[in-house]
């Protein structure tokens, strides 16, 4: 009888080479993205930080001139000794044709690496623990970071002052800004609190539905009304003109999962989507919000994040704990698409074979540069498709997709529809010998 140390020996070894196997999965997968970057990217930047950050956000503001434009951002710092963390202000200088209407000469936009741009810190504020969750403010001028201490820390992008918001028991992972002189924070503690900037001392409302810990926050542009997804299973909903000391949710929905992220559209009040540990992105109208009327499916663990592009009302943006960035374009909603988990979501059940192998049609463009789990990103604010990213492998990345001029792009969907159009004359070619084929074996049986 095998002894426990050798059982425990045994499955040591196990474990080191499923670790040494992902690894090379890993490996693998990197190397070939490397190789496509040219043909989907316009220019990748990569640099290597000397600690993880879990946080990044970029800055409105940028300066332009005829050849370069140079962009800020914040990232934090995540080290093993708590008290030597930084919440650090950079720049990333970038081709000025990146920016519209500029009367820069045509530079080319590079495909990589790191000698074609300028990446600088411009300030850094020394911080007792790694900042969790980071928010700048509509104009820029202000942020805001939820430490792992519980302390929420306002940063002046403008005199570099710092003011503290206490009143959370636990470190927290949700913010987000009402308008500039407000936001709201969610905590461990299941508890979001609505702040003033000028008023650090104490919430202006609090709001107390949760029974576990607020994992992220959404305001609707323009109106009162936010929403929360907790680990409780709930996603709901409050409007901060509520007189109570402790509002209670106007609507309340049970998830069968745990949602990790909410984001409600940008120009469509009604429009908003969750995603969390069932690996799926579902988009809901709040006129209809027990019900999703659309799932997206294409992430291979927990989402994390998601943010809508701005300049892009069509698109949608995720990452997760599988080292990808998503890219979902609503245009494609009508197309059929069955999903895995179900036996159909209420397309023609004839083609369910069909389409049930296939990719999700509105899952758009893959990120893939990411050797780890990617911690935040961001879609810049004013500069069109340009986005940055953090990871646990200590990377920043700045990076924009490929952009494909129109006429190319009418070329390759015109390729799109006569590839499926001689897929779908196959099928029916193939249907009269398969008919065939059923009545030779029918009246073999009958002989």
């Amino acid at each position: 009888m095998p002894s426990m140390t050798n059982e425990y020996a045994k499955a040591e070894r196990e474990l080191a080479n499923e670790q040494q196997l992902q690894e090379k999965i890993v490996n693998e997968e990197f190397k070939i993205w490397k190789k496509t970057v040219p043909l989907l990217y316009d220019f990748v930047h990569t640099f290597a930080l000397d600690s993880p950050s879990l946080v990044f956000q970029w800055l409105p503001q940028y300066d332009v001139s005829l050849s370069d434009l140079e962009l800020r951002f914040l990232i934090g710092t995540n080290t093993i000794v708590k008290s030597e963390n930084y919440l650090k202000l950079g720049s990333v200088t970038l081709p000025s044709t990146l920016v519209e209407n500029n009367t820069s000469l045509g530079i080319p936009i590079p495909n990589e690496d790191i000698d074609t741009s300028n990446f600088k810190i411009v300030n850094q504020w020394k911080q007792p623990s790694e900042i969790n969750k980071l928010k700048a403010s509509p104009s820029g001028e202000f942020a805001v970071g939820f430490g792992a201490d519980a302390i929420i820390r306002g940063f002046n992008l403008k005199n570099y002052d710092i003011i503290d918001y206490k009143y959370h028991k636990q470190e927290g992972n949700a913010l987000d800004w009402i308008d500039d002189n407000s936001f709201i924070s969610g905590s461990k503690d299941s508890q979001i609190a609505l702040w003033h900037v000028d008023k650090p001392s104490t919430p202006i409302q609090l709001f107390k539905g949760h029974r576990g810990a607020v994992n992220d926050l959404s305001a609707i542009k323009g109106k009162t009304l936010f929403g929360s997804v907790s680990d409780d299973s709930t996603t709901q909903f409050y409007d901060t003109r509520s007189s109570a000391v402790d509002a209670t949710p106007v609507i309340s929905v049970e998830n069968s999962h745990i949602q990790n992220c909410i984001q409600f559209h940008p120009d469509i009040e009604t429009l908003y989507a969750t995603a969390g540990k069932d690996n799926v992105i579902s988009l809901y109208d709040i006129r209809n919000y027990k019900t999703p009327f659309r799932k997206f499916y294409g992430h291979n663990d927990t989402v994390r994040q998601l943010q809508w592009d701005w300049s892009n009302p069509n698109l949608l943006v995720s990452c997760g704990l599988d080292k990808r960035v998503l890219f979902w374009n609503l245009e494609s909603l009508d197309e059929e698409f069955v999903y895995p988990d179900s036996t159909s979501n209420g397309k023609d059940s004839n083609s369910e074979k069909k389409q049930a192998t296939k990719v999700d049609p509105c899952l758009k463009y893959i990120h893939g540069g990411h050797t780890s789990r990617i911690n935040d990103f961001a879609i810049h604010p004013k500069v069109k498709n340009v986005f940055g990213s953090v990871g646990n492998d200590r990377l920043l990345e700045i990076w924009k997709p490929k952009t494909l001029p129109s006429e190319e792009e009418e070329e390759e969907e015109q390729e799109e529809e006569e590839a499926a159009t001689e897929e779908q004359a196959d099928e029916e070619m193939k249907e009269p010998e398969k008919e065939a084929e059923k009545g030779d074996k029918d009246a073999e049986m009958k002989d």
